[in-house]
């Protein structure tokens, strides 16, 4: 007899955490553009410490941007790794093993 399917556990969590982890990204790819923007424009502060600050301001926005994608690519490539569906026997064993219970 063939055992009913059912989504993976395991790949549900991963995939709510994929939505999450591209929610916060979004948000982190904007966290300094206000900032820069009104840097850029010279109306703010001007002058070569003002350079430099604003140069430091678009490397840290810029490394943000990185990290945050490399955190959603972890986890899209930790989804690769587990099927969608798994037999319903499986499926409790991935609940008992994420729940601590193995």
């Amino acid at each position: 007899m063939v055992e009913r399917m059912v989504p993976n556990p395991r790949h549900e969590r991963l995939r709510r955490l994929l939505l999450e982890a591209g929610e916060r990204s979004h948000e982190v790819r904007q966290a300094y553009l206000r900032a820069f923007g009104a840097m850029g424009s010279g109306r703010v502060w001007t002058g070569p410490a003002a350079d430099r600050w604003t140069d430091e301001l678009a490397d840290r926005h810029h490394r943000l941007g990185q990290l945050a994608q490399r955190v959603v690519d972890t986890v899209e490539e930790e989804m690769r790794r587990h099927p969608p569906l798994v037999t319903e026997a499986e499926a409790s064993a991935i609940r008992r093993e994420m729940a601590g219970r193995t």
